[in-house]
C-alpha cells in the first residue's frame, strides 16, 4: 500500500503550518469536535473517458456526496480563531448524456464517484455578545461566523459507473458498467473555501456551517488524458459538535 507514505507527505507540512498557529493560542483554549454532512458537488468542465472504440465527452451535473471527520480549534482571540478538519469526502458529478460507438447512439446515466482524504486549514471571524448569567452559570449564547480558507486533498479512489441504453440493431438494449478510473486523476487536490454558520453553547457548542470550495488545481492526469481539466467545486452542509 502506497497510502502511508504519500498520506504523511500530503500532511506533514500542512500540520506543521497549524502547530505554529496553534502555538500561540493559550492551551486551554484548544478544543476537538467532530463534523458530519453532505455536499453537491461538480467538476468544472466536461468529464472525458477513453477506452478501445468509446469516447466520451460528458456535461457534468451536480452529484451528492458526503462529508465528515475531526475539527481541532484553537482560539487566537474572542473574535478569531483558527480550525484544522482532517476528514473524508466523497465528491463526483452526474451525466445524462449520449454518446456514438460504431455508428450507433447510445444514452448514458452515469457518475463518478471520487473519494478523497482532505485536511481544510481555515480561519473564522465570530460574533462575541456579552456574557449573560443565570443564577451563577454563563448562559448559552449563539454566535455566527465567517469561514475562510484553503484545503488540501488526496485521492483515495476515483468509480465511474452507471448505466449505458440503446437499439444498436432494433432491440433495446441496456447494461450497468463500473470502471476504475483513478489514473485519469491527480493524486492531489486543493482549494479555496468560504463559508458561514452558527454555534450555540457554552463550553460545549452545537453548530452548523454552509461552505462553498473550488478547487485550484487542475485535478486532471495528463499522462492519461491531455484534454481532460475536471476541477472539483460544490457546496458542503455540515453540523458538528465541539467538545
Amino acid at each position: 500500500m502506497k497510502y502511508p507514505i504519500q498520506l504523511i507527505k500530503f500532511f506533514l507540512p500542512v500540520i506543521l503550518i497549524t502547530s505554529i498557529s496553534f502555538h500561540h493560542a493559550n492551551a486551554q483554549e484548544i478544543k476537538i469536535g467532530i463534523t458530519a454532512g453532505f455536499n453537491a458537488s461538480s467538476h468544472l468542465n466536461n468529464f472525458l473517458y477513453e477506452e478501445g472504440d468509446i469516447n466520451l465527452d460528458f456535461n457534468p451535473s451536480p452529484s451528492i456526496g458526503y462529508n465528515g471527520g475531526l475539527m481541532v480549534r484553537a482560539n487566537l482571540s474572542e473574535k478569531w480563531r483558527v480550525q484544522l478538519e482532517p476528514s473524508v469526502a466523497m465528491l463526483g458529478a452526474n451525466y445524462d448524456d449520449s454518446f456514438e460507438l460504431r455508428g450507433f447512439d447510445f444514452q448514458s446515466d452515469s457518475k463518478t464517484q471520487l473519494l478523497y482524504l482532505q485536511l481544510p486549514l481555515l480561519v473564522q471571524l465570530s460574533t462575541t455578545p456579552p456574557e449573560r448569567t443565570v443564577y451563577g452559570r454563563q448562559r448559552a449564547e449563539t454566535t455566527y461566523h465567517l469561514t475562510g480558507g484553503v484545503y488540501g486533498g488526496y485521492l483515495l479512489d476515483a468509480t465511474f459507473s452507471g448505466t449505458n441504453s440503446g437499439a444498436p440493431i432494433g432491440i433495446q438494449f441496456q447494461g450497468d458498467f463500473s470502471e476504475d478510473v483513478l489514473d485519469q486523476y491527480k493524486e492531489y487536490d486543493g482549494g479555496v473555501i468560504l463559508g458561514g454558520g452558527l454555534e450555540h453553547g457554552v463550553e460545549s457548542k452545537i453548530g452548523m456551517e454552509l461552505r462553498a470550495f473550488f478547487s485550484v488545481i487542475d485535478s486532471g492526469n495528463r499522462d492519461t488524458l491531455e484534454l481532460f481539466k475536471p476541477q472539483n467545486m460544490g457546496v458542503t452542509f455540515a453540523v458538528y459538535y465541539i467538545l
